[in-house]
């Protein structure tokens, strides 16, 4: 089994409509049809909260947010602030999650289905949605050269396999971000539904379900992928179907240059050794550990957005204290 991210580029159609509206900023819902082949019934529409800056843009930048709903209204907020400070902020909802959960689902599951082919569709769909999101932006000059691809968690692994697919994004944050996809699926907290579907004897056979046995397979897998020279190659091999949608895979296939790593010390719901793995396997790129949880940085997000802000090359004073300022409705 092979990952396609394949889709044809055509015009985009789309609708939009203002849906809030801030002093120095403006917020719009935009909808159009996801690219995807066979995308499940609930997440047929790509759905992307932009937030515009009411004066002239200074870059740009996509939120890939993280596993479930809980995060997002937080990068609402940033997005809403960013663009305040003068960048094109787009919160894009990936497949599978909040108002995109499939029929019958819940938010964020499909991601990690003890069934291996629904699995892969969900990421194979969020990695064509991101590309044909650049697609949209580009298309409505709305993606600047100075630009930024900004995944949390969920929305990092993402971000690590479409930087490795496009060449259009200049530097890539990732916040507390893991890869191996075996050990995270065996070792993280959050999934023990899926572990308990092994027991349960539900588990896709693909996936086999022997957390040693997979283990093992990812360890010479990752031996064998020294030997690619190129994603296309990498992607049609024969190395376990899961591995295609693991960041670690993908990471190689990355400009070091362009990535810059934000580790939680005190992180529990990725074990440290994926997050050390994906960060060896980037080749080392800049890295700050910083002494927070996987979610407790959620009330931090004004330094987040100041790191974000210089990281962008946008340091004039009036910028950054727009971060500040109320995001009350004006008319």
């Amino acid at each position: 089994m092979k990952a396609d991210f394949s889709y044809q580029k055509r015009v985009i159609e789309f609708s939009s409509g203002y849906i809030f509206k801030g002093k120095h900023y403006r917020c719009s819902l935009i909808r159009y049809p996801s690219f995807y082949r066979t995308p499940v019934r609930g997440t047929e529409n790509v759905e992307l909260y932009h937030f515009s800056p009411r004066e002239n843009a200074v870059g740009s930048i996509i939120i890939l947010h993280g596993l479930g709903t809980v995060n997002i209204p937080f990068l609402f907020w940033m997005g809403s602030h960013l663009a305040s400070a003068g960048l094109q902020a787009s919160v894009m909802i990936l497949p599978g999650n909040y108002t995109r959960t499939a029929s019958g689902s819940t938010s964020g599951k499909d991601f990690f289905s003890p069934d291996i082919s629904k699995l892969i569709k969900f990421w194979e769909q969020a990695v064509v949605d991101t590309l044909t999101t650049i697609d949209l932006l580009q298309q409505e000059k709305m993606w600047w050269e100075n630009n930024c691809l900004f995944g949390y968690c969920l929305g990092g692994m993402i971000s690590t396999i479409v930087n490795a697919l496009d060449e259009r994004i200049k530097s890539m944050i990732l916040m507390t971000v893991g890869g191996n996809m075996a050990k995270i699926i065996w070792r993280s907290p959050v999934l023990k539904s899926i572990r308990r579907s092994f027991n349960d004897g539900m588990g896709s056979e693909a996936f086999l379900n022997d957390e040693k046995r997979l283990g093992e397979q990812f360890k010479n897998d990752l031996k064998r992928l020294n030997g690619f020279d190129s994603v296309s190659e990498f992607i049609e091999s024969d190395l376990h179907p899961l591995l295609k949608v693991d960041p670690l895979a993908y990471a190689k296939f990355n400009d070091r240059s362009k990535v810059t790593m934000i580790e939680a010390l005190f992180d529990k719901t990725l074990p440290q050794q994926t997050r050390k793995q994906l960060w060896e396997a980037f080749g080392r790129p800049k890295r700050y550990i910083v002494p927070i949880g996987h979610v407790s940085w959620f009330p931090f997000e004004y330094a987040l957005g100041k790191f974000i802000l210089k990281k962008l090359g946008i340091k004039e004073a009036r910028r950054r204290l727009r971060l500040l300022e109320s995001t009350r409705p004006t008319e």
